[in-house]
């Protein structure tokens, strides 16, 4: 999960509850507002029919009390109301319930309705002149309140839904404001690790992400300062170890063609041993100067027609001894006696060369398969073998300079500079390819190279 939907739904998730918590205090809330608000009603009409009851008695009628009582009745809250003078006179309406006890509190009737009861004295000149009584129906007044809270609900979720949907945006904004910039540090050290550092972040800033894409736009540059002295240093090495490279081997052709005299045996041996090592270090030098071409921009292909199984084959010919000493086998195979391609024949050939001595090198049962093939507009380049394989977890290591595969303790073999797999991908996507692997470990190794096949005017082209 990437950091903007990690941070969105940590956002949503907190906004969430947010919306619950205030949801419930408002719910629970509303229901003691509600509540109080039926108590103090209910106190109201209590008092209020108190004092219409002391009218009456001052005016010695009963008139006040039973207009209040019929109004009362009116109320669907209200179950009943009584009235007890100091006599033991009753007015109950209505009145089944005339034969009720009316002292405060709550009651359960025989049919199951629950009734609360208040209930007042009626005092005039500090003696008691009666009792007014009213009952309300709990059941009723608990519907009541719940509707009302229900409404409140209503609302509180239109309310919390809207400001879910907003949350949900506000934190999708937010989120990608602070992924944004780190997505562009990401792919910048993306490119610093493909050896491009051409390419600052662009991110403005005044935050500690700003002050990150500032010092890693720091490091950049000191980075491409670091490259470009090595790469002098490596083209100034290269030139320098190449004249006296080229006279050594000079000398050590003329020695070996006994052009000053005859040599014996250990003579011999001792120039061939001269000979491979020159051979090896001019290699290895070349590597470094295509290598150092390559990180520079300066490999230009020459494209021109040729064909491919021709060139393949000549590769394929000055590793047969090679193969046949090792005791392995080393084929071509192709399902045609000649395929065109328009490519850069010295890079092809530099191609075929470092991925067929690679297998070489990692095989020692079974052999290696050069094999080329079209399909569709796209020319494929498959070198597999029967080696030692690679660990999967190596395979965006094995195409950087300089690495080298940790070899099985039962395994010798000499290794390189890591440079070889390093210029095949290099060269490929020169030339417009790709490269990719297909191995496991003790089960060989294919590399395949894939180029979209390319088409040049008659007058062109150079066919070679």
């Amino acid at each position: 999960m990437n950091l903007t939907k990690r941070l969105s739904l940590t956002h949503g998730f907190i906004a969430l509850l947010a919306v619950l918590v205030t949801l419930g205090v408002m719910i629970g809330g509303a229901k003691i507002l509600f509540l109080n608000e039926v108590h103090e009603s209910e106190q109201k009409q209590i008092d209020s029919f108190s004092l219409a009851a002391r009218e009456a008695y001052f005016a010695h009628e009963d008139v006040e009390v039973l207009n209040y009582i019929k109004m009362a009745s009116k109320d669907e809250m209200i179950a009943f109301t009584a009235f007890v003078s100091d006599k033991g006179q009753r007015l109950v309406l209505p009145a089944a319930f005339a034969g009720l006890d009316f002292a405060p509190g709550e009651k359960i009737l025989s049919d199951g309705r629950k009734i609360s009861i208040f209930a007042k004295p009626v005092e005039v000149n500090g003696e008691k002149a009666g009792l007014v009584a009213i009952g309300y129906d709990s059941d009723k007044i608990e519907k009541r309140i719940q509707a009302q809270v229900g409404h409140w609900i209503e609302l509180g979720a239109i309310a919390g839904v809207s400001a879910l949907v907003v949350a949900f945006f506000v934190s999708v904004f937010v989120a990608g404001h602070l992924a944004r910039p780190l997505k562009r540090i990401r792919e910048g050290t993306e490119e610093v690790r493909l050896g491009k550092l051409d390419k600052l972040v662009d991110v403005n800033r005044s935050d500690e992400i700003g002050d990150l894409a500032r010092a890693f736009n720091t490091m950049v540059v000191q980075l491409k300062e670091l490259d470009e002295m090595k790469r002098d240093f490596v083209a100034g090495v290269t030139h320098d170890f190449g004249t006296p490279l080229h006279a050594i081997k000079n000398a050590v052709e003329f020695l070996q063609d006994q052009k000053p005299g005859p040599l014996t045996a250990k003579q011999a041996e001792y120039l061939m041993l001269v000979s491979n090592s020159t051979i090896q270090l001019t290699t290895f030098i070349n590597n470094l100067l295509t290598t150092a071409s390559i990180e520079a921009a300066k490999a230009e292909p020459y494209f021109e027609l040729f064909d491919a199984r021709a060139l393949a084959q000549e590769v394929v010919s000055l590793y047969q001894p090679l193969a046949e000493n090792k005791g392995i086998t080393l084929k071509l195979e192709c399902d045609t006696p000649t395929l065109s391609l328009v490519s850069d024949v010295t890079m092809m050939r530099q191609i075929l060369t470092n991925m067929i001595s690679n297998a070489m090198k990692y095989t020692v049962q079974g052999g290696a398969v050069v094999k080329l093939e079209e399909a569709g507009d796209v020319f494929v380049l498959t070198v597999s073998d029967t080696g030692i394989g690679i660990d999967p977890k190596n395979y965006d290591l094995i195409f950087d300079k300089f690495f080298r595969i940790r070899q099985p303790k039962n395994f010798s073999v000499q290794q390189g500079a890591g440079l070889g797999l390093a210029i095949v991908k290099g060269l490929v996507e020169v030339l417009g390819g790709s490269v990719s692997v297909d191995s496991q470990l003790g089960a060989g190794t294919a590399f395949t190279v894939r180029f979209p096949r390319k088409s040049l005017a008659a007058n062109d082209f150079k066919e070679s």
